[in-house]
């Protein structure tokens, strides 16, 4: 790699880094793309490729812009880049909602979990799973959906005794299963997520 090519590189990294968009378009623009979606850059002795980059400093105005401007949304590490997203401490919401908006693919077959409704559950803090989950079901997720053990996001939520999730969750439109696995979860979640969808069907019913 040029001299040349790697000054644009580091300013390219640091336009990212300090969310500086005007330097980020300028230096975006001299470069040739196929670099940027390799893990050109280091940052805090960790490799990214240019999206990964904006996504492990939490600047989602940045992840925003590149995407506009054409960059691919291809992940050059493990992990596809919704589900690094959603591990950001701070910017997570932000950062996914950035990536729905680019069309980022839900499902993950060679991941696990196998779908970012599963990643949230793994990854997203109790406070912040419902807002997350919101987010997904803003963007079209199935909420029935099932991972690899069979469970849904409501039966997860069942287990996690979320009572506020379990209740956006229904509403939403999660299922109930006709049978679930004794000691899924207390009796009295049962029974509440049970009155939560009858009251719903009423609701319906009465809407016609």
């Amino acid at each position: 790699m040029n001299f040349f090519t790697q000054r644009h590189l580091n300013k390219l990294q640091q336009a990212v880094i300090d969310g500086d968009l005007v330097k980020l378009k300028k230096q975006f623009q001299k470069l040739d793309q196929a670099p940027l979606t390799e893990p050109t850059f280091n940052h805090q002795n960790q490799h990214y490729n240019l999206p990964e980059l904006a996504i492990s400093v939490g600047q989602a105005k940045a992840l925003e812009h590149l995407l506009q401007a054409g960059c691919p949304i291809i992940a050059s590490r493990t992990e596809p880049l919704l589900y690094q997203a959603i591990q950001h401490p701070q910017q997570s919401l932000a950062l996914m909602t950035v990536l729905l908006q680019a069309n980022t693919p839900l499902e993950y077959p060679n991941s696990d979990p196998q779908h970012a409704l599963f990643a949230c559950f793994r990854f997203c803090s109790i406070s912040s799973l419902m807002l997350h989950l919101s987010r997904l079901n803003e963007y079209g997720a199935d909420l029935n959906q099932t991972d690899a053990q069979g469970n849904t996001a409501l039966m997860l939520a069942l287990q996690l005794e979320h009572k506020g999730l379990v209740q956006m969750l229904i509403n939403s439109g999660a299922l109930l299963p006709e049978e679930m696995a004794e000691g899924l979860c207390a009796d009295e979640m049962i029974g509440y997520a049970k009155r939560l969808a009858d009251d719903l069907r009423i609701r319906q019913m009465m809407l016609g």
